[in-house]
């Protein structure tokens, strides 16, 4: 059409947001040195330690950061139980020990 401008394709330039992780997370590519030098336990054994107490199907885990120096790492372990309950356990990553349970 008279008057009118054609855009190629790939003319336009969008910018592409910057990708940043949130203070409060951080990214997990040091886990398997975390969990071979003993700062934190496998995910299996974490798993086994939320199992034993808590029966059901564990349906998400998430692995907590400390913000502060000096605190120990969490899972954050979700469970929907035999009874159909959602639980979300926190545990200790270092000890497995269960250090919450809402739900």
């Amino acid at each position: 059409m008279p008057g009118q401008r054609r855009i190629e394709p790939n003319s336009l330039s969008i910018p592409q947001p910057a990708r940043r992780i949130p203070d409060s997370f951080s990214r997990h590519d040091d886990l398997p040195g975390k969990v071979i030098s003993g700062e934190i336990l496998s995910l299996s054994e974490i798993r086994k330690a939320v199992r034993d107490k808590y029966p059901g199907r564990i349906v998400d885990v998430q692995l907590l950061v400390p913000r502060r120096e000096g605190l120990n790492y969490l899972y954050d372990v979700k469970v929907l139980t035999d009874a159909g309950k959602l639980v979300s356990v926190k545990v200790d990553a270092k000890s497995a020990q269960i250090v919450d349970v809402k739900g």
